[in-house]
């Protein structure tokens, strides 16, 4: 099923730094002629204060994360940020974290009681995606964010969640007739590729490791590979060595995924195993794999009773944003907003020669 959660200016000023590495899951690597254009940004100190809120202070720092966050995923869906327009783009951005304010401002009223146990479930769950607390704090360090302020934006996030949760599910009803009428005019969005399930067990070895290095790994990697094939249980042995902590702690299971979705190497191993076939020993860019075929899905259009719940939550999802954008408006009607960024210039007008009138 091709749906997707609608992607706006707002979820990029809502989304944090610190993302995943490539080395969470052997996904297809980075082509390098079609990467991300960067956004440049002015050099200005990063607690420069860039707008006010009804008295909250929004600053360089936060906006120019916010602006990265978005012209990237700007370009991965084919819109790369042009020459001219970064200040246009910084009055674009800002607006949202704007709106981001006000929706915090609104949130703090309806807080859960339990929000310091879902941050921590949230910081916990990022320490795990990105490799352990170590990487993490490295992450972090990198993109200038102390621990504490990662946590804090976690919080304002949660709440911010809250807010726009109580409008839509407020002003948002998706009747079952709406869903089915959507599924019938999309065919093409509703159709699903060949997939196969499959688990793993991962040795990592950089690709320049000396000799000693790699042989050491290998040796690692075969010894598992030969616990499997002698009868051990596959999720059992991965639990214990397998060093991708995306999904050691699952047995190693990744879950479906079709053609293309990992490097090519993986890829063409699981698409070519029998189900319940443990494969050789398969090198990647992350270094040496045994995997394990567990499922598979022939290629077929998702009856409507099988993507009905998740059909249902993308259209609220999409209604959602005009009905959250709506309410932002209303609430920007009675804040006080102060923007203190310059200008953008105004776009050229065209001119043209005059000419004289024909005889």
């Amino acid at each position: 099923m091709k749906i997707r959660v609608v992607f706006t200016v707002l979820a990029a000023a809502v989304a944090f730094v610190c993302q995943a590495t490539a080395a969470d899951m052997p996904k297809a690597p980075v082509d390098s002629t079609n990467k991300p254009a960067s956004v440049a940004t002015p050099a200005p100190a990063t607690d420069e204060v860039v707008a006010r809120v009804n008295g909250a202070e929004i600053k360089r720092k936060e906006l120019n994360g916010a602006v990265q966050a978005f012209a990237v995923q700007m370009a991965r869906q084919g819109h790369p940020a042009l020459p001219g327009q970064s200040l246009s783009l910084q009055h674009d951005v800002l607006e949202e974290l704007i709106g981001r304010e006000l929706l915090l401002e609104e949130g703090g009223k309806h807080v859960p009681a339990d929000i310091e146990k879902k941050v921590q479930e949230q910081v916990d769950q990022m320490k795990t995606q990105v490799g352990g607390e170590a990487q993490f704090n490295k992450s972090l360090a990198e993109a200038g964010i102390a621990p504490e302020e990662y946590a804090h934006r976690v919080r304002d996030n949660i709440i911010i969640r809250g807010a726009i949760q109580i409008v839509v599910d407020k002003e948002v009803k998706i009747s079952p007739e709406e869903a089915r009428a959507f599924y019938d005019k999309n065919p093409d969005q509703f159709k699903q590729p060949e997939l196969v399930r499959a688990s793993h067990i991962l040795i990592r070895c950089a690709p320049d490791a000396g000799d000693d290095v790699k042989k050491g790994k290998r040796a690692q990697i075969e010894a598992a590979r030969a616990l499997v094939k002698n009868g051990g249980n596959f999720a059992d042995v991965a639990k214990k060595v397998s060093e991708d902590p995306g999904s050691a702690q699952t047995g190693g299971d990744l879950g479906y995924f079709p053609h293309g979705q990992m490097v090519a190497e993986f890829d063409a191993a699981a698409f070519s195993l029998k189900t319940n076939e443990v494969s050789d020993v398969i090198t990647t860019q992350f270094g040496y794999h045994v995997l394990l075929v567990t499922g598979r899905k022939p290629a077929q259009t998702m009856p409507f009773d099988e993507v009905k719940t998740d059909l249902t939550q993308f259209l609220k999802q999409r209604k959602g944003n005009d009905v959250t954008r709506t309410y932002v408006a209303e609430l920007r009607k009675t804040a006080k907003v102060e923007i203190l960024l310059p200008a953008p210039p105004a776009p050229a007008v065209e001119t043209r020669p005059v000419q004289a009138p024909s005889k």
